[in-house]
């Protein structure tokens, strides 16, 4: 297991934690990055002295989403499992948290993304949940995105500029391509460093309370419809085989 797939930086004062995904060429997530992921989420929750977590992907993607190969039934159900706890650990954490999105930020790119409190995209950057192309869900999505927001990106699997995800409410902030560094330490040092890293938390659990058991029972039945209905059918299967074995899937509607 390579230790170089997960970075995790502090800053000088402690205030800012910094989680980057590196793992060439589109930092796809997969049960043993999720393996590292999620101990450096736990560091991060239980620094003193963090007030803002900054979740970023390395290269000139966020990221291009989970691994298919692990959707098939042999591991799926573990994979949901390993990154469902990191769905949770992040809707769940202390303090505050920011996605920093440029170029592709596809399926469980954007899970992880929508289970921040504040998403800053580049102009340029993609977003889009395709699962439903390959005949599957996306089960984190199901349970962040309101109703509304889920019928259209989840049931067309549709790409999504950065502006359709400010309009949408998915990104809170779109800045010029190339700005992207920039504008995430401007934000963050000026929204959450000066602020009292107690009262943050304070704030945060406030804010996200009732949301983390909403979220956490919908994740649940999402997760089951996944296993227990989903995965014994044809379709559920078939794309994933087909986009493994580059053709068309051939449906049975069942």
């Amino acid at each position: 297991m390579s230790d170089t797939w997960i970075h995790h930086d502090v800053s000088a004062d402690g205030a800012v934690h910094t989680i980057t995904l590196d793992r060439a060429p589109g930092n796809v997530i997969d049960i043993a990055l999720c393996g590292q992921l999620r101990p450096a989420i736990q560091k991060a929750a239980d620094s003193a002295d963090g007030k803002v977590l900054v979740i970023r992907g390395a290269g000139r993607h966020f990221c291009f989403g989970a691994s298919v190969e692990e959707h098939l039934p042999e591991t799926a159900p573990e994979m949901l499992a390993a990154f469902g706890g990191v769905i949770r650990d992040l809707v769940g954490f202390p303090y505050p948290t920011v996605a920093g999105v440029q170029g592709s930020c596809l399926g469980g790119g954007l899970e992880l993304v929508l289970a921040c409190g504040i998403v800053i995209a580049e102009d340029g950057a993609t977003l889009a949940s395709p699962e439903i192309q390959l005949g599957v869900l996306a089960p984190a999505a199901t349970a962040l995105l309101s109703t509304r927001v889920a019928e259209d990106v989840l049931l067309t699997g549709r790409s999504l500029t950065a502006d359709d995800g400010l309009r949408l409410g998915i990104v809170s902030l779109v800045v010029p391509e190339g700005g992207l560094d920039e504008a995430v330490d401007t934000f963050v040092d000026t929204h959450f460093v000066p602020r009292s890293a107690h009262s943050l938390r304070l704030a945060t659990r406030a804010v996200r309370g009732q949301r983390q058991v909403e979220v956490g029972e919908r994740l649940d039945e999402a997760e089951r419809l996944y296993v227990e209905e989903l995965l014994p059918t044809h379709d559920g299967v078939e794309g994933i085989r087909a986009f493994m074995e580059k053709r068309p899937p051939q449906w049975r509607n069942c």
